[in-house]
């Protein structure tokens, strides 16, 4: 029965090498396993001359599964028929139910639990190196007799095929569904706040306006009652677009939210991505050294080779920025900390859309908040010119009056003709994403298929680790790209459902 192993104690040497790192910073230990730089969301840390290493990407990648409950905050490893737990924030982690003594207590860090890195050698029984002058810690699970590969080959072995892995898997502190975002975003928005207390301050006006309105005048009469009953249209007109104003400052937030939360998502997924990109160049680069050391090729293919894992390299760390950016967004809409992190449970997913444009358009026109208060204004301004009196002195011309009309009247047209501008765009935009999509599935099928081909030829000799990972990596880009697409649609069908909400989005989303 195959085991972890014991802890190779003695190969270590960990206890004077990784207590001269109690200086380093964050970013500057680099973690290569079985010959494969890692890159992870939060680098190791030193926290009281103890190296800590991320538990998930070091655990997964020397073959242990790894499952999280987030409510106990407690960390399951399981390999062969030995399973490992770990409750975050102790120094007592467990083996096969036998405790293990920790350096340190485990911890969060930007999503991730971090673990003292000898606790990897008690655990797993691998062996780990530390080199001081370049600051790498080398890792390579000996114990199952797998290898960190042999420098001047080129020839395919008889080992399990590499497969495209995702090193950005982290732990959260919680999770944050895009219902809830909604409601934390409505009950911390300062504009939502100002809607209603407007609604409160215009009943009261209206109400005061009202109460020595007797009747309704059908044309000119006494000047001060047809005064006081124009007032008294303005403050109804104004406490009823108040109602619809909050109305409307609620449907851009859930808008905004919808978008910052999708947005957050393809950030993800960018990260996820850059840091694959980063493994296929650091491999590519590996056989072009191989290839100019046995004489095959030019120092060229190497410096290109380097200048591509550079390349990658200051993606991953712009896609890294980008991420923490789409976080804060999103957190300052919620009432969320800058540096809260937290697992987002909804991804949308795929339905053909197959709503009419030209219904949509029509209900557009008679739900419209926008539309509706033009049409208020326009009522008004007829209703200024019925009660027009032409004995008052100093009275704008009764010309000036019609042609107030005409302008409001102009402007709801206006109105009009953009929002139904506005859902035939997002309706054609949403059609043109699901073309892109299409392609990208049809693609896909091809993909896999080389993707397996690959995996078959590797397995009796055929072909490379480097062709086989190159192919996985073809079918997980295309994979993410369907999925940002998705999200987009995702945010374009509540666009289409109400357009007037994305237009006002921004200034809802005000705090």
């Amino acid at each position: 029965m195959k085991r972890f192993g014991v802890a190779v104690l003695s190969t270590l040497v960990l206890s004077s090498a990784f207590a001269s790192l109690a200086g380093a910073q964050p970013g500057d230990i680099k973690i290569i396993i079985n010959g494969v730089t890692q890159q992870y969301t939060q680098s190791p840390v030193v926290s009281q001359n103890t190296t800590l290493v991320p538990l998930r990407g070091v655990f997964e990648s020397l073959g242990a599964k790894v499952d999280w409950d987030s409510k106990a905050k407690k960390v399951t490893a399981s390999k062969n028929d030995d399973t490992l737990t770990l409750n975050v924030g102790s120094k007592l982690a467990y083996k096969n139910s036998n405790p293990v003594q920790l350096d340190a207590a485990t911890q969060i860090q930007k999503g991730q639990v971090l673990v003292p890195l000898r606790f990897v050698s008690q655990s797993l029984g691998a062996k780990v190196n530390w080199d001081q002058s370049t600051r790498t810690i080398t890792i390579s699970n000996q114990a199952d007799g797998s290898t960190t590969g042999e420098a001047n080959s080129l020839s395919s072995k008889p080992l399990t095929a590499p497969v495209t892995k995702v090193t950005y898997d982290t732990y959260y502190n919680d999770s944050l569904a895009y219902d809830d975002a909604v409601k934390l975003a409505i009950a911390d928005s300062t504009t939502v706040k100002t809607a209603a207390t407007n609604i409160d301050q215009a009943g009261k006006i209206m109400k005061e306006a009202g109460k020595n309105i007797d009747f309704v005048p059908a044309e000119a009469g006494d000047e001060a009652s047809d005064k006081a009953f124009k007032g008294y249209a303005q403050t109804n007109l104004n406490y009823e677009a108040a109602k619809k104003n909050l109305d409307m400052t609620k449907e851009g937030i859930e808008y905004n939210v919808k978008d910052l939360y999708n947005k957050l998502l393809q950030k993800q997924n960018a990260v996820k991505l850059a840091a694959l990109n980063i493994e296929d160049a650091e491999r590519k680069l590996k056989v072009a050294q191989i290839k100019r050391d046995n004489q095959m090729s030019s120092d060229y293919e190497v410096t290109q080779a380097t200048n591509q894992l550079t390349q990658n390299q200051a993606a991953l760390e712009k896609a890294k920025k980008d991420l923490d950016s789409a976080y804060v967004s999103l957190n300052q809409v919620i009432g969320y900390k800058p540096e809260q992190r937290y697992e987002l449970k909804d991804k949308p997913v795929y339905s053909e859309f197959k709503d009419n444009v030209e219904t949509k358009v029509s209900q557009v026109l008679t739900s419209s908040t926008a539309i509706w208060l033009s049409e208020q204004k326009v009522d008004l301004a007829e209703l200024s010119l019925k009660l027009y009196n032409f004995s008052t002195p100093g009275n704008t011309p009764y010309e000036a009056e019609q042609l107030n009309v005409e302008k409001a009247q102009y402007a709801t047209e206006g109105t009009k003709r953009q929002l139904e501008e506005a859902v035939r765009t997002i309706y054609n935009n949403i059609k043109a994403l699901e073309s892109q999509y299409s392609q990208i599935q049809a693609g896909l099928v091809s993909a896999r298929s080389a993707a397996d081909m690959a995996k078959k030829q590797f397995d009796v000799g055929l072909a490379t680790e480097l062709q086989v990972y190159e192919a996985n990596l073809k079918v997980t880009t295309a994979e993410q790209q369907a999925e940002d697409i998705v999200t987009n649609i995702d945010t374009l069908k509540l666009a289409f459902d109400k357009p007037w909400a994305m237009q006002g989005s921004s200034g809802a989303s005000a705090q």
